[in-house]
């Protein structure tokens, strides 16, 4: 018979901050990847090399790249009684407070599976995550003294459909900001059709077109979606358009659209998308306005992209703000976000 177990850490073991923590919750799992030598051929054998595993899941990357800018973050994840699950909290742990759902027996931790190019861009990626499925909507209302503490929450959609509603209804109810992250086309059908009490939403015009059954084609289109989500109760939206560009809007009507900023050398796009949501989280929580908020995003984007891991092992809070002047020219304007507006700080 399948139990659930919770651990938790022991709070001694680090000497966290006293701030209230960033909570990420959502999938860890195990990540393999690929890369295949020469041009990919269906259909046939493709000489490749295997790399190292890492840990990855969209909500444990984001809460690693948190940690590696000096962020208190914890981690409410899923992992099987096995050898990845441990090895997922140990190395977890450098970075965050983990509080994993340990299930026991089958399935077993989830493993992520990407098929790379030689240069270093996705062919395609395997999931293998019904750990995720296990976990049921009164583990949430469980932890809701865990969520109703938290300065924010970011929300991937690997948990079921009934999981990702209990989160939504807990952070609205203890009025708890929430970043919604879509993970992927499928994943993002799992989103109930009351967004309220989401602040945020991170997808892809792809993902958003599986939600709301709608061709994307263009700027005016995906602007015609923003508002489709901001009457299901969604603040901002945010689509992250591939390589190119990001564009925003939130329900004041403030919108727009910022370029990514085109890489020399791209080594590997894994963990691209996971180094957005985390740049963007950090912008907001340090209470700058939507654009710079996106522009930390692709900051930390590329940063990530220069290196061969899911998570850049370089990254710092100090290189983020270097390399956000870098890219855009000037220090961002420091603002204080209170009760939903931004206010400039007055200078001293």
């Amino acid at each position: 018979m399948m139990k659930l177990k919770k651990i938790h850490k022991n709070e001694q073991d680090e000497p966290w901050p006293s701030s209230k923590p960033i909570l990420c919750i959502g999938g860890a799992n195990l990540d393999r990847k690929i890369m295949i030598k020469g041009t990919f051929q269906l259909h046939t054998s493709n000489p490749s090399s295997t790399r190292l595993q890492s840990c990855g899941g969209v909500a444990r990357n984001v809460a690693e790249n948190l940690g590696r800018l000096s962020q208190r973050v914890s981690l409410l994840t899923a992992v099987g009684d096995d050898a990845e699950g441990e090895f997922i909290i140990e190395q977890s742990s450098r970075y965050m407070h983990v509080v994993p759902l340990q299930v026991k027996g089958e399935p077993s931790t989830g493993v992520y599976t990407a098929l790379l190019n030689e240069r270093g861009e996705l062919i395609v990626a395997t999931a293998e995550m019904e750990i995720y499925d296990q976990i049921r909507p009164s583990v949430i209302f469980e932890n809701a003294p865990l969520i109703a503490s938290s300065r924010l929450v970011l929300l991937d959609t690997n948990f079921s459909m009934n999981v990702i509603a209990a989160t939504i209804h807990v952070c609205h109810e203890h009025r708890v900001p929430i970043v919604v992250s879509s993970v992927s086309a499928s994943k993002m059908r799992k989103l109930p059709r009351n967004l309220h009490g989401v602040e945020w939403l991170v997808c892809k015009p792809v993902e958003a077109e599986a939600y709301l059954g709608l061709e994307l084609t263009d700027d005016q289109h995906m602007l015609d979606a923003t508002r489709i989500f901001h009457k299901l109760g969604v603040q901002n939206v945010i689509f992250i358009c591939g390589a190119d560009r990001v564009l925003y809007a939130s329900q004041d009507g403030t919108h727009g659209q910022i370029p990514m900023h085109p890489v020399q050398e791209v080594i590997d796009v894994t963990g691209a998308d996971d180094a957005f949501i985390a740049g963007m989280i950090y912008g907001i929580t340090q209470g700058y306005p939507m654009e710079q908020v996106c522009q930390f995003g692709i900051s930390c984007v590329d940063l990530t992209l220069q290196t061969d891991r899911t998570v850049s092992e370089t990254l710092s809070m100090n290189k983020l703000h270097s390399r956000f002047q870098e890219l855009y020219g000037t220090h961002s304007q420091n603002f204080v976000f209170f009760k939903g507006v931004y206010f400039k700080k007055k200078d001293t």
